[in-house]
């Protein structure tokens, strides 16, 4: 077989695919390309809206042996989509790194899917082709995704809980079992970041900290990220613990 190994080729060839049949009714690009991040090693995310998920696919599967073998692809059992249907699939040619994520919406309510088009959430995205203007209409109304304000009273207390049970399972020596409750109070670090500096990606956890934090930032978060023995994960877990207390008297939490 001929590679004709390209992301170009590739996003025109799912295009030509999907826009060819009457039941798919608009298609765009979302991730790094939406959020201009795209580089050698990104993926390609296209998005289909079609009431029957089974005939998107069906077109991709088609398409995909003219780029290249299919050697995996993942059924995504659950998604936190409503009426959301999604596959990925790895190729035996072309970069490792390299997927397709396939997702489709089996609504025609532009509700359904108008949070992608939250331009400061997941980026501007690139329509393929939109046959009834239903894309137009989603991006019309952007679902702003803020946080709650932050009961910081209740989430301090949550974090103490979880420093004592760090505090505990260190004190007992038990590498594995403080690792976990220590990755809590990393994450719950990450939360108070994002509420105070990013708040429209308040639920993005760990995703993305490169892009949305100040370098410096991020490189704490690697630091407390890489301990790797008991003493030091009780000297970084001190540090979050003084952090956040000095956070919550500049920021009047």
């Amino acid at each position: 077989m001929e590679t004709l190994f390209s992301k170009d080729h590739i996003v025109k060839t799912l295009k030509e695919a999907l826009e060819a049949h009457p039941q798919i009714h608009a298609a765009w690009l979302g991730g790094s390309t939406a959020t201009g991040f795209e580089d050698d090693l990104s993926d390609t995310d296209v998005v289909a809206i079609c009431e029957n998920p089974g005939i998107v696919f069906q077109q991709i599967e088609k398409a995909l042996p003219v780029i290249s073998s299919v050697s995996h692809v993942w059924k995504v059992e659950e998604s936190p989509w409503k009426n959301f249907a999604q596959k990925f699939y790895v190729f035996d040619e072309g970069p490792e790194t390299y997927y397709i994520d396939a997702g489709v919406f089996q609504s025609l309510n532009p509700e359904d899917y108008q949070e992608f088009f939250n331009t400061d959430r997941h980026g501007d995205p690139v329509i393929l082709f939109d046959k009834k203007n239903i894309l137009k209409e989603a991006s019309k109304a952007p679902k702003y995704e803020m946080p709650k304000k932050l009961d910081f009273k209740n989430w301090i207390a949550r974090f103490e809980v979880m420093y004592r049970t760090f505090l505990k399972e260190a004190e007992r020596g038990k590498f594995i079992d403080s690792f976990i409750f220590y990755q809590r109070l990393v994450t719950m670090w990450v939360q108070l970041q994002r509420y105070l500096k990013t708040p429209q990606k308040h639920d993005f956890g760990m995703r993305y900290i490169y892009r949305d934090f100040e370098l410096s930032e991020a490189k704490l978060i690697e630091k407390y990220l890489q301990g790797t023995d008991i003493k030091t994960l009780k000297e970084q877990a001190a540090d979050i613990r003084a952090r956040i207390l000095t956070l919550q008297k500049e920021q009047g939490l």
